[in-house]
């Protein structure tokens, strides 16, 4: 296998993660409404811990985009690094990090945030990375 297959991997494995959130949400708001009935549900909301989880999944779907853009843009024009995959694996156990927080205690400061801030320099990485490569095609 040459390195530039190994750029699916981190993407799996966030995808993965985005599947995981799901199951974690239906579960989550499925089991609330069994608690509390649906009438109930409409009059008080879900608790926090279920809208974490919602919100963590729409952020599946924020700035892991990104990421997956830049994977497929490193995979097609054969720009896969050891710097490229060190980036990816950073950026995805930062989303992991900030799912664990989210989903748990959702400590903002120093944790959630902190892991986001990791994510977000991974992906600043990426995109130099892919402009580093661009302008050596």
């Amino acid at each position: 296998m040459t390195m530039g297959y190994e750029i699916f991997w981190p993407m799996l494995v966030q995808i993965s993660l985005s599947v995981a959130i799901l199951f974690w949400l239906a579960w989550s708001r499925v089991s609330r409404i069994a608690r509390q009935g649906m009438s109930e549900i409409r009059k008080t909301g879900f608790p926090s811990h279920v809208v974490n989880a919602g919100d963590n999944f729409k952020n599946q779907f924020e700035v892991p985009v990104l990421f997956y853009a830049l994977c497929l843009f490193f995979f097609v024009t054969d720009g896969v690094t050891q710097f490229v995959l060190i980036a990816a694996w950073v950026f995805v156990a930062a989303r992991i990090l900030h799912a664990l927080v989210q989903l748990t205690k959702n400590v903002i400061f120093p944790y959630r945030f902190g892991a986001f801030l990791m994510s977000a320099i991974a992906i600043l990485v990426m995109i130099l990375l892919a402009f580093s490569h661009l302008a050596a095609i």
